[in-house]
């Protein structure tokens, strides 16, 4: 068990030797079942599937149009526009951006008009597209989800003020996803010595402009915004890890312990809020039980993840048909062991990492 910890910046030493890193995806994906977790998040093996994640999908662009809205606070609120093109550019694309801003500034438009045109153009200059199989994950219900998202933003976010780390220096870090990648050095009750890398971004930084304290910020989107829903953000570790990891960049005395938390509905309904923020509050308590399963994690993850192994991991089959749809690795675990290993070797491997893993990679190179 944790005894004590610290936590720091990954050295580039660390990152150029590529050391073994954990990401909340990979937590989580791992907790939920060891032997799906490690083959499918850590090994980044998938059979080829004929359908698209659209909850992926949908919720990436949607956060692409939380990120304007915190762009727009940047240049038009808090008057920083060279700070707003430069990150927004290294986010979208120099192209992309000036696809989404267009004339907006230039125009002055009220602010509800301007944000109109930013998240349209966001969504429209995206790839995005249909599927004739989701009805609910439309690009007209992406639109609609937005705007709604922009009425809730102009009423209750407005004056969060986006973390700026030199006001004289636009390619200076600024709060708009925040890539992170630290390295937790633990002991535990006997005395060793344990460093666990975790990598990860946050949607947002926010600092009070008076008492310069920080918090952070999060968006997510859901089917509907319920209590069940926003429960499960009292105990997520996604949460918890990140407060924690600001301990390597900002003066600990600043950092408040809270996030807020700001939930969208895809599609927009009738009977619950589109859209609702709450402030999510995290402790020390939190900080050890989290770092608790990030030992734990990691020793599952030492143990089966070198090739093959995986398939010797703990399989928890109450994780077989997760969100009513039959796990992507059933047939491979339903197989006779020796056929398992010919399935492994015919799997392919993810060219791509995830937004937190290239971000992380690149803005911390």
């Amino acid at each position: 068990m944790l005894e004590s910890f610290t936590v720091r910046k990954t050295t580039q030493q660390e990152k150029a030797d590529r050391i073994p890193y954990l990401t909340c995806s990979m937590l989580e994906a791992v907790n939920t079942c060891p032997k799906w977790g490690i083959i499918h998040s850590v090994q980044a093996k998938v059979f080829t599937v004929g359908y698209r994640q659209m909850a992926l999908e949908a919720g990436s662009l949607m956060h692409e149009v939380f990120s304007v809205l915190n762009f727009y606070q940047v240049g038009a609120i808090q008057g920083l526009y060279q700070h707003m093109d430069h990150h927004a550019a290294l986010l979208f694309t120099a192209e992309r951006w000036e696809t989404i801003k267009g004339d907006v500034f230039e125009k002055k438009l009220d602010d509800q008009r301007s944000l109109e045109r930013l998240a349209l153009r966001t969504i429209g200059s995206s790839d995005f597209y249909d599927d004739p199989e989701d009805k609910n994950r439309t690009l007209a219900n992406l639109e609609h989800c937005a705007l709604e998202l922009i009425n809730y933003w102009l009423m209750n976010m407005r004056d969060f003020n986006i973390y700026i780390s030199d006001v004289d220096d636009p390619s200076a870090p600024i709060g708009i996803e925040q890539s992170l990648d630290v390295v937790f050095e633990i002991v535990d009750a006997g005395g060793e010595c344990k460093d666990i890398r975790l990598i990860g971004l946050i949607d947002a930084v926010y600092q009070n402009p008076t008492t310069k304290n920080i918090s952070t910020g999060e968006y997510k989107t859901a089917s509907s915004m319920n209590d069940a829903w926003r429960d499960a953000f009292k105990t997520r570790h996604q949460i918890t890890g990140y407060q924690a990891a600001l301990a390597a960049y900002f003066d600990t005395s600043l950092i408040t312990g809270n996030t807020i938390l700001l939930g969208s509905a895809v599609p927009v309904r009738k009977t619950t809020a589109p859209v609702q923020h709450f402030t999510i509050e995290r402790d020390a308590e939190h900080t050890r039980n989290f770092l608790n399963t990030c030992l734990f994690t990691q020793r599952i993850i030492d143990e089966y993840s070198d090739g093959a192994d995986a398939l010797e991991a703990p399989m928890f089959t109450h994780s077989c048909n997760r969100y009513f749809r039959p796990c992507s690795q059933l047939d491979l675990c339903a197989s006779a062991f020796e056929d398992q290993a010919v399935m492994y070797e015919q799997m392919l491997t993810k060219p791509e990492l995830s937004p937190s893993e290239v971000k992380a990679f690149l803005q911390n190179s």
